[in-house]
């Protein structure tokens, strides 16, 4: 024991800063789905389906030199036939500061282009942000074919025939767990005060690489434009964004999106609360456009999940704190096509380009700051529709999130 004592007490003298910087934690997840549909597009199941999903992700964060690094990796536990544990590599991001202007990472974390409609979630990869007070220049290089293919779920180009939807299989796991094959780039800044005091404009330039075994890749590129305003009570958001697709087939086609979002904080029974409403519209296929082509899948409602290509929603949700632990939410959807073919339904009128009101509401309590809880429901409403006869179908979630 005495000859230990020494080499233990040299070890914290050299050691000791670096073992004190050391943080570390974990997170635990869950949510349990139910709904009626029977097409989902993105969690396939039968009429009246039950599925979930739990997150395992412990963590930790230390310094290195100069520069901080922190890992996150688990597992995830889906249910929809039958319960698979699949293991992931939720975040591993090296960042530093070579001067003070300049903000470098490396690995893999979280980005999302100005609209938030294009590209967001986690990429492989790098960026850089040059901060010079009102104007950042921002510039990143990101790759997705890394990526657990459930963790965000990364576009199939048209000409992919590769079956992504495939259910995960330990003994086939290189054909079933990874995303899509996409590169990105993107260049964009951000002008603080322009054109107004209280505005922001963003504007930048994105473009996306087909690195699938597809036999004709789909490359496109992006123009996006962001502008957000608030005044006292009151805020605004507008965002668009020109794409250009390039397949052997059709050449060059142009296709196009743009949302709009107002909304103010209303004070109604004295609660700190917002109304707000927006509208989401992508260009569709058509013989001067093509259907608006995201690197992201996202579903745009709750009960009914279309994708964003070929898709105009119209919605308005009114938000409040109802206490300082709980809040609740009400939003309603109405979905329209703008082409016939980027969605379709066989509960629906297929020739039909209303598609209906979708009504949802969430309640989310916060007891801990650690601990919270939520609980959603929606209904969806074909009838409001052109499909006069489809039934109602509705959805319910519940989730709790723990960290420590």
């Amino acid at each position: 024991m005495r000859r230990i004592f020494p080499f233990a007490v040299l070890f914290m003298v050299c050691f000791s800063p670096l073992v004190f910087a050391v943080d570390y934690g974990g997170l635990i997840s869950g949510q349990l789905n139910a709904d009626n549909s029977g097409t989902d597009t993105m969690l396939s199941g039968d009429q009246g389906s039950v599925y979930g999903k739990t997150i395992i992700a412990p963590w930790v964060s230390l310094p290195i030199g100069g520069v901080d690094f922190y890992l996150s990796a688990g597992i995830h536990g889906d249910f929809v036939d039958r319960f698979n544990v699949i293991p992931d590599l939720f975040r591993m991001e090296f960042s530093f500061k070579p001067v003070n202007q300049l903000s470098i990472r490396l690995g893999r974390f979280s980005w999302q282009d100005p609209s938030g409609f294009i590209a967001k979630g986690n990429f492989d990869g790098a960026d850089a942000l040059l901060d010079l007070g009102k104007i950042q220049l921002n510039a990143a290089a990101l790759y997705t074919g890394f990526l657990y293919k459930d963790s965000f779920d990364i576009n199939v180009s048209p000409t992919d025939q590769t079956d992504y939807n495939k259910t995960f299989e330990w003994i086939d796991f290189g054909n079933t767990y990874f995303a899509p094959r996409r590169f990105l780039t993107a260049m964009y800044g951000n002008f603080s005060g322009i054109p107004f005091e209280r505005g922001n404009f963003q504007a930048g330039l994105m473009a996306q690489f087909d690195f699938s075994n597809a036999a004709e890749a789909f490359n496109t590129q992006y123009l996006v434009l962001h502008y957000t305003y608030i005044y006292k009570k009151f805020d605004f958001a507008a965002s668009g964004a020109a794409e250009l697709e390039n397949t052997a087939d059709d050449g060059f086609k142009s296709a196009y999106m743009f949302a709009l979002e107002a909304g103010m904080q209303t004070g109604f029974l004295n609660l700190k609360d917002r109304l707000a409403a927006g509208l989401n519209w992508a260009s569709g296929a058509g013989p001067y456009t093509a259907a608006f082509f995201p690197v992201i899948r996202e579903a745009q409602g709750m009960v009914l999940k279309p994708w964003f290509s070929g898709m105009m929603t119209l919605w308005t949700q009114y938000k409040a704190r109802i206490i300082q632990s709980l809040s609740a939410d009400l939003t309603g959807r109405y979905f329209i096509r703008t082409d016939s073919a980027s969605f379709s339904d066989p509960g629906l009128n297929d020739t039909g380009y209303l598609l209906g009101l979708e009504l949802s509401s969430t309640l989310l309590w916060v007891p801990y700051s650690d601990l919270s809880f939520s609980l959603a429901a929606g209904i969806f409403l074909p009838q409001t529709g052109d499909a006069m006869n489809g039934s109602m179908r509705w959805s319910v979630a519940a989730g709790l999130i723990f960290s420590f």
